[in-house]
């Protein structure tokens, strides 16, 4: 096909992972590009519609010339421009996060999709980036002098074209060999609020998660590494409790959602965590969230409320449910303190979840039968990630919790306030569900692949 068609005429031919060909349009409405590629080809093709700046790139790319849309590099030293080309490829992509990472000659942009880290476009020259961060800094009222000390700022800003509400971003940056790296973290307050029933919990783990809400007092841990959804969840539990009849408490380090009805303080030079803590128990609270417990003095206050009539939720950083005694009793808490307050915790990961539209349906291999537990002669078929423009060909849109729970009795305890080691606990969690089990279960049930939870499965045999 003549490379001066594609030029002026602004589309390109493409073909996606199922083979199929497609003629990649800006304005679908537009019917003389594609009459005059069938001319020149004898063949109709079926339209699909593409982001004008990114088309006119990818012109640019596969004919050495930018279509008559333009492209990126028609704007790319214009840092206004930049950042909005950025900002809403960004959200049409679902990205969470917009990373910006100065080299040693250039800067490459990388988006986080889904948990995993996507280039955009090419890389920028190191002015250009230098133009992007300050833009950025402005933005976010953050001090564009100051290029040798790590900062934090936030903004909200109109995606260009986009006729909801501003989206809320969360800034970073500090100072690297090359330059400043500048790190957003896209809070996509549009989305909606996110319940339990939406978290991808089993029903019988919600339905105790619940009951465990709705008591008077105690702490309910949420574990996990950073990114893992911890905020999320608690967030859905809040949702879940009648916040006109109760007086809930909050203090976050940053707050990530407004709740109407809930008083959110945020942690500052001169407010943390124990700190506001200490002030919350003089102001009649029902429920106090704990953005996160780092240290024994947060700790031991956080225990201490749960025993004078507080429900208490937090987030700690274990790799197990069963982790937080052990990671409690390391920090100093005392073990009785544990064992009389300590409600439940619950473990929590995120996998991406399989795009419904393409997902294709497989025979388990040896190492997927062994991991996922099936009788021999067993018949097991599985779901792979195909590739579809709804999920922008990565077969997977958006991401679900796999999840761990454990739940306080009596026997388990008297096992905790004995000091017993976390193995011998083990022994007298009954009412513990794993990891690897939820995995495996949304594993069979097709919400995810088994390459994504193969690292949640363990090992066979």
């Amino acid at each position: 096909m003549p490379a001066s068609l594609l030029q002026t005429q602004g589309v390109l031919p493409v073909r996606d992972g199922a083979g199929r060909r497609w003629l990649l349009v800006a304005n679908p409405d537009e019917r003389s590009a594609q009459a005059g590629i069938a001319r020149a080809t004898g063949e109709t093709l079926p339209l699909a519609l593409a982001e004008p700046e990114e088309l006119g790139e990818a012109i640019r790319a596969e004919t050495g010339r930018a279509g008559v849309l333009g492209g990126r590099g028609a704007g790319a030293d214009d840092p206004v421009a930049l950042f909005d080309r950025l900002l809403k490829e960004a959200w049409l992509r679902r990205a969470s996060d917009i990373h910006v990472e100065p080299g040693k000659e250039s800067c490459r942009i990388r988006l986080r999709v889904d948990g995993v880290m996507q280039h955009w476009g090419p890389a920028l020259a190191r002015p250009q980036c230098e133009g992007l961060v300050s833009r950025i800094k402005v933005l976010a009222a953050m001090d564009i002098a100051e290029t040798r000390a790590t900062q934090d700022g936030g903004m909200a800003h109109r995606i260009a074209g986009w006729d909801g509400d501003p989206v809320d971003l969360r800034v970073a940056s500090i100072p690297t060999r090359f330059g400043e790296r500048v790190t957003l973290r896209i809070l996509k307050s549009d989305a909606g609020p996110i319940g339990l029933d939406a978290l991808g919990m089993p029903p019988f783990m919600l339905e105790a998660l619940r009951e465990v809400l709705a008591r008077p007092h105690g702490i309910v841990l949420v574990t996990g590494p950073t990114g893992s959804g911890k905020s999320t969840t608690l967030y859905a539990a809040l949702r879940e409790l009648d916040v006109s009849r109760l007086n809930v408490l909050t203090v976050e380090d940053p707050i990530e959602q407004f709740m109407a009805g809930v008083s959110q303080v945020q942690v500052s030079a001169k407010v943390g965590f124990a700190g506001a803590l200490r002030s919350f128990l003089r102001h009649d609270p029902d429920v106090v969230l704990v953005g996160e417990i780092r240290d024994f003095d947060t700790a031991d206050t956080a225990l201490k409320a749960a025993t004078t009539g507080h429900l208490v939720l937090s987030t700690l950083h274990t790799n197990s449910a069963l982790g937080v005694v052990s990671r409690l009793a390391d920090i100093g808490c005392e073990r009785y303190l544990l064992a009389d307050t300590l409600v439940g915790a619950i473990a929590q990961r995120l996998v991406r979840r399989l795009c419904r539209r393409c997902r294709r349906e497989v025979d388990a291999g040896a190492e997927a039968r062994a991991l996922l537990g099936a009788a021999p002669g067993q018949p097991l078929r599985l779901y792979e990630p195909g590739g579809c423009p709804a999920c922008v060909g990565t077969g997977y849109a958006g991401r679900i919790g796999v999840f761990e729970s454990l739940w306080m009795d009596g026997e388990l305890a008297n096992a905790v306030a004995c000091g017993a080691a976390e193995g011998e606990l083990l022994r007298h969690a009954h009412q513990l569900y794993r990891l690897a089990d939820d995995a495996r279960a949304k594993v069979r049930d097709g919400h995810t692949s088994f390459a994504e939870a193969r690292s949640l499965l363990g090992r066979a045999g």
